[in-house]
């Protein structure tokens, strides 16, 4: 098994014990289904900030730390590690989230705002990635920038953007409500 198949196994795994913690958490109590996603919405209003801030201090020890074009398996690690944090957070930010809940609870956590506030989120995500494409484009005239660390860079400012733009939206509506 190479150390590829490793790191993704590894964020795998990490994703399971997070989500068997949180259901774990929340076996004893007994909440209505508006409650329960009340509590949720809530609930992802405060983790969307803090995941993007997470999510990026990642990638500046990772970038911090390159390897200089040699395949070094901490980096292969690393890069694994990234891949299945960035679906994982493009799979929450494209669909209703919560897959562990009914559906009933999902249904309701997304309301009409939610939607509109993760479209406006995904617009800025696209908008940061396309802005940050353009530093890289002009970062290359001056320095050598490769195919995959451009898309990492680019990837991770959109991933980015898109959850502080959502978290920022989720919060204002749950203090207006």
């Amino acid at each position: 098994m190479n150390a590829f198949t490793i790191g993704l196994l590894a964020g795998l795994a990490a994703v399971l014990v997070v989500a068997v913690i949180v259901k774990w958490r929340m076996r004893n109590r007994p909440m209505s289904v508006a409650d329960k996603a009340e509590y949720l919405s809530k609930r992802r209003a405060r983790m969307l900030p803090a995941l993007a801030l997470i999510f990026l201090s990642q990638q500046a020890t990772f970038f911090s730390e390159m390897s200089g074009g040699r395949q070094v398996s901490a980096e292969t690690a690393k890069i694994s590690a990234w891949l299945v944090l960035s679906v994982v957070l493009l799979a929450g930010l494209a669909t209703k989230g919560f897959w562990l809940e009914p559906k009933e609870v999902r249904d309701l956590v997304d309301d009409e705002h939610t939607r509109a506030n993760r479209n406006e989120a995904m617009r800025w995500g696209f908008l940061f990635s396309m802005a940050t494409a353009i530093g890289v484009y002009i970062l290359t005239m001056f320095d050598t920038v490769t195919g995959r660390e451009a898309t990492h860079i680019i990837m991770s400012f959109g991933i980015a953007a898109a959850l502080l733009r959502w978290g920022w939206l989720e919060r204002r509506a749950h203090r207006g409500a």
